[in-house]
């Protein structure tokens, strides 16, 4: 039977587990100066280890051909392999989901009494211990703190918060992080090498990203990929994974820059149609305007991007927009994915979302004062027709130079400087209530100014 790289690259001893350094220096010493708690807490996301590392102490404990405890169990005694196959005597795997009530944990405190069969220890391993009722954890409490000599358990769970602190207040308590994204990189092109599977680098980057700190996930989608029989590419990885092609997303966010709404929502009904919910569309837009912000922020952030656009493109992307029009679009974005959860008409909801991503770009140009100078004359002739009559004769006398998010420059005639400097708080107060914000006025002296 064909044994998947998820369980075929399971850790066997602590010196092999990934990314996991202070809980692997640790157990080590604990095990070489056998001093073994009577309970461990292993907490964190899925697929950082927990388990693997339950039954590698287990080994580590139980192995037959050492006469003490060792941080290196021989994987080749009956203990050893019986601990690798889950059918040993000595150490019990339970699932508490299924076994969660007051009557398991009264049969768990039972066989605690018995003696190990071949082994120095009996080992109890529960697995996702949250899911114990309260009255369940309660009955355990006496047992756990103050098991047999020969009894060692081992509790595993992904939420640690839901474990009674009575509880984990009796256990040492190990905190398993997600892995990071360099760590599973190398496990993975570890693997892709001796299973002969060809990938590229930035198709094992994307599989890290996609696995959210898991190693587990990661192999398992490796290991999906591998079937495909050709070289595992980001695009191919994008597509059995059930994400959008980069190619896709960045049609979709450089007709937003540019404005074409035909673009925009041709390619969004595409994706529909193609089978990708308005969900994974705003989602994934989500993530790609994320990196944006990141890219536009920090010079050197090719380690940090999570979608699935590479550096270069989020680069060419990021130079042609402002951070302020990034901003907006990810609070647009957040926005519409909530209401996108309670609105019986996804599709259309979408649409209006990259409608709005369209405006407020546009928005956010002509604020930042990217405009040609008759849109700039168009702005200026607003702000006079807006104020006063008896304000007019003094503000037709200068001219908007540019503007943005913030601030305003204006030429002014040498002649009119002193009067505009006298009188610059009520002329911030105007031009910020016609463009809506406020704006602060900075004054640029000129001999003439030109029609």
């Amino acid at each position: 039977m064909h044994q998947p790289l998820s369980l075929k690259y399971r850790p066997k001893d602590l010196a092999s587990l990934v990314g996991q350094e202070p809980i692997k220096i640790a157990l080590t010493n604990a095990v070489t100066s056998a001093k073994i708690a009577p309970a461990y807490l292993f907490t964190g996301p899925r697929g950082t280890g927990k388990t693997s590392t339950a039954r590698i102490l287990a080994k580590s404990l139980n192995c037959l051909n050492s006469s003490v405890p060792t941080a290196n169990p021989c994987q080749k005694c009956a203990s050893c392999k019986a601990i690798d196959a889950g059918n040993s005597l000595d150490v019990s795997e339970i699932d508490a989901a299924s076994h969660n009530g007051v009557e398991n944990a009264r049969e768990l405190i039972e066989r605690s009494n018995f003696a190990p069969v071949i082994s120095r220890y009996r080992i109890f391993v529960l697995d996702e211990c949250h899911q114990l009722s309260s009255s369940a954890q309660n009955a355990l409490l006496k047992c756990i703190e103050e098991p047999p000599s020969h009894v060692v358990f081992i509790l595993c769970t992904t939420e640690a918060h839901k474990v009674l602190p009575t509880i984990s207040s009796r256990c040492q308590t190990f905190n398993f992080k997600a892995l990071s994204m360099e760590a599973i990189v190398e496990q993975l092109s570890r693997v892709a090498v001796q299973e002969s599977i060809a990938i590229t680098e930035e198709a094992n980057k994307l599989i890290a990203r996609y696995s959210e700190g898991g190693l587990r996930d990661a192999l398992q989608l490796l290991s999906q990929l591998s079937l495909m029989g050709e070289e595992i590419t980001p695009e191919r990885v994008v597509e059995v994974s059930g994400g959008i092609r980069s190619h896709d997303l960045a049609t979709i966010v450089k007709a937003i820059c540019a404005g074409d709404v035909l673009t925009v929502l041709q390619s969004a009904r595409t994706l529909i149609d193609s089978g990708k919910t308005p969900k994974l569309i705003l989602s994934s837009l989500l993530a790609v305007y994320r990196d944006l912000l990141i890219v536009k922020s920090v010079p050197k952030s090719e380690n940090v991007v999570v979608g699935t656009l590479n550096y270069s493109q989020l680069r060419q992307v990021a130079n042609a927009l402002e951070f302020s029009s990034i901003d907006a679009a990810l609070m647009q974005l957040q926005k519409s994915e909530s209401q996108l959860r309670v609105t019986t008409n996804g599709a259309t909801w979408l649409e209006v979302c990259l409608l709005n991503l369209i405006h407020n770009n546009q928005e956010q140009h002509n604020r930042n004062g990217n405009g040609k100078a008759g849109e700039l004359s168009s702005v200026w002739s607003q702000v006079i027709e807006a104020t006063k009559p008896a304000n007019r004769t003094l503000l037709s006398r200068a001219k908007l130079i540019s503007f943005n998010e913030s601030n305003c420059v204006l030429a002014v005639p040498t002649s009119d400087v002193k009067k505009f400097q006298s009188n610059i708080a009520l002329v911030e107060r105007i031009v910020s209530r016609v463009l809506g914000y406020p704006v602060t006025i900075a004054i640029e002296q000129r001999k003439e100014l030109s029609a």
